[in-house]
């Protein structure tokens, strides 16, 4: 009998050293996780912060692209049409009425085209220009402004079943073309140029094309020049979860493929 007690207490001592051994096991796993939890949890406000920061760098690299723009197309465009317009009116002789009348006619013109691109680069600008006519309009209208100019060949065609996405996404892609067009007319030499749109199941492809001088330098150097511009260009991409792609070679040309998915 006292045997049978003392076997008792032992087992009574033993499940309970086990218990607590137990409970602070299961505590300890718990710690374990709450720290590793709140790591996590760090670790994520971190990424989450720089990811803000790099967003929100692009975006301000987008707008200050966008403004210069503006200016080159104020600069070349507007600038260059209201200087011949004075230029015309200047040099008008009052004295001989049809070449005054051909003068006046003619700064009209130059004013009216004036107007003209202002008003397009005020649609152009504005979100809603994107929203009211969609991607696909708003490239049409940006390739015939182009080729207004008769200086190039153009191609421009659309495959597969459009998909409208979110007005803001489309906006980056169009200033992304934007860009490239820019840089085919101020430094390519080209004097044909290719775009064409593909729709597929999930994403859309963009490839722009040009025949122009290209260039060795590698696009992603980030050394200036068009290795800088070639990267905001790949950084627009990014913004909006695609890839872009820049080949190029000296005396053959440029060709920027875009991957954007939906």
């Amino acid at each position: 009998m006292p045997g049978e007690k003392h076997n008792i207490i032992i087992f009574i001592i033993i499940t309970s050293l086990f218990i607590l051994i137990l409970i602070f096991f299961i505590v300890f796993i718990l710690f374990l996780y709450q720290r590793r939890h709140i790591s996590y949890q760090k670790g994520l406000e971190v990424l989450k912060s720089d990811f803000e920061k790099t967003l929100l760098t692009t975006q301000l690299e987008i707008q200050e692209q966008t403004f210069q723009s503006i200016s080159r197309e104020i600069h070349d465009n507007i600038g260059l049409s209201l200087t011949l317009a004075k230029l015309n009116l200047n040099t008008i002789d009052w004295n001989n009425t049809a070449h005054s009348q051909e003068k006046v006619v003619g700064s009209i013109n130059f004013i009216s085209r004036a107007i003209e691109d202002l008003s397009y680069i005020s649609k152009a600008l504005h979100t809603g220009f994107i929203e009211e006519n969609g991607l696909l309009k708003a490239l049409e209208l940006e390739i015939n402004k182009i080729q207004k100019l008769g200086i190039y060949n153009i191609r421009y065609d659309v495959t597969g079943s459009p998909v409208y996405m979110k007005t803001q996404k489309e906006l980056v892609i169009f200033r992304i073309i934007q860009e490239v067009l820019n840089n085919c007319i101020k430094h390519a030499e080209a004097t044909a140029i290719t775009l064409l749109l593909h729709y597929q199941s999930n994403q859309v492809e963009i490839e722009l094309s040009d025949d122009g001088v290209g260039f060795s330098r590698r696009p992603t150097d980030g050394q200036g020049g068009k290795g800088t511009g070639l990267m905001n260009i790949v950084k627009r991409a990014a913004y909006i979860d695609g890839s872009c792609q820049i080949n190029s070679f000296p005396g053959k040309g440029t060709t920027v493929l875009l991957k954007i998915p939906y």
